[in-house]
């Protein structure tokens, strides 16, 4: 008996001849992009799932509805679990046909015909209804956020009225926070299981590995920032006392928090919560500190070095459109993989709601605690030290 026909491909491709080659073979012309190649029932329906038209199209879309509702196709019925609230609608399931084989590649008259059609990897393809797990966390937790990224050690940064021992403190105590998040980041890069798969720059997995490769390069830089600008503003960073100062409570704390979600017994997804975290509670503090140069009459120019280093380094240099992307692509991979979670949406919400809340609680205690001249003073509680830290 012969092959049933797909209707998909069917009424998604124009059969012709080509007589124009010796072969006198038949060819098809997607009649969304116009894309050419030799009929092949297994070729077809590879571009498919990689035609934009096509995946933007009502047709696509149906299809993928009728799958969310559980149509049966080949004789079963498709259910995904129960993480249908982060996942839309899903390409035609006929469609998901993997390349095997050693014809894994496309011919050169092929590659030839789709120039004008770049593929589109169907992880692009638009979630209807997806609520974002992230959205979710910054509304639960607006008042915690707003009190971790809101200090008044990053208000006297911004108005060039922080003492130099204050940052002294916060530089030192930063310096052990980038030793630890370079082990972090290790941890979750070792935690990231790489598929077999064609286009694999498009999976979300070895798109999440070259996220994690990014923020290790970024510490890295981060780390000699912070050794030029000590260098030229003369900061206490490479003396004798900083040398030989500890990690105080919270920053032990926050490398005990890297150390716990990188461990086995903890999920990617929860490794990358906290990396958005720290990376999201770090940007809005540095321009909360911004917001106050922005909007205070100019001051006199400065003549105290570690307020030049704040105002034309280190506070310019955590506002940077650069680094807001890359936060951004952080916050867009949490959401990614909260989608792809196969565990219910509830457990998934729990996780990452207990590693969120214990990231601001860090970060609202991280920074040094200082008076309303700017000095550093004791803390009021057991959480708040007087040497301060970092924020992420």
């Amino acid at each position: 008996m012969g092959r049933q026909a797909n209707p998909d491909i069917r009424r998604a491709f124009v059969e012709f001849s080509d007589d124009d080659t010796s072969a006198k073979c038949s060819k098809v012309r997607c009649t969304y992009c116009g894309f050419v190649r030799a009929k092949n029932t297994t070729r077809q329906i590879e571009h498919l799932q990689s035609c934009k038209e096509y995946l933007n199209s009502s047709a696509a879309q149906e299809a993928g509805q009728s799958e969310t509702n559980g149509d049966v196709v080949n004789g079963s019925t498709t259910n995904h679990g129960g993480s249908e609230i982060y996942n839309g609608t899903r390409p035609n399931p006929n469609l998901q046909i993997q390349r095997r084989g050693p014809n894994g590649f496309k011919r050169k008259s092929d590659q030839a015909l789709a120039a004008s059609s770049s593929p589109i990897p169907p992880q692009s393809i638009p979630r209807v209804n997806m609520p974002s797990l992230t959205k979710h966390l910054l509304s639960k937790y607006n008042d915690a956020f707003t009190s971790a990224t809101q200090q008044p050690f990053l208000s006297h940064a911004g108005c060039g009225t922080l003492s130099s021992n204050a940052l002294s403190q916060w530089l030192i105590q930063d310096s052990h926070y980038a030793r630890g998040y370079v082990s972090f980041i290790g941890s979750l890069i070792a935690k990231v299981r790489l598929p077999f798969t064609a286009n694999s720059q498009f999976h979300v997995l070895y798109r999440t590995m070259d996220l994690l490769i990014s923020a290790l390069n970024n510490i890295r830089r981060e780390m000699s920032f912070f050794e030029i600008t000590a260098t030229k503003y003369s900061l206490d960073l490479h003396s004798d006392t900083a040398a030989t100062t500890p990690p105080n409570p919270i920053c032990r704390a926050y490398l005990d928090l890297f150390a716990a979600v990188g461990s086995t017994s903890a999920t990617l997804l929860e490794g990358m919560v906290v990396l958005w975290a720290t990376e999201h509670c770090y940007r809005s503090a540095w321009s909360y500190a911004a917001s106050f140069g922005n909007s205070l009459p100019p001051p006199a120019p400065s003549t105290e070095n570690h307020i030049l280093a704040l105002h034309h380094a280190l506070i310019p240099n955590w506002t940077t459109p650069a680094f807001g992307k890359f936060v951004d692509a952080c916050r867009a991979m949490v959401d990614e993989l909260a989608g792809a979670e196969n565990t219910k949406v509830s457990e998934v919400q729990m996780r990452s709601e207990e590693q969120f809340a214990q990231v601001l609680w860090l970060e609202e205690r991280f920074w040094p605690v200082v008076d309303g001249m700017g000095e550093e003073r004791d803390g009021e509680d057991g959480g708040r030290v007087a040497e301060g830290g970092s924020g992420s």
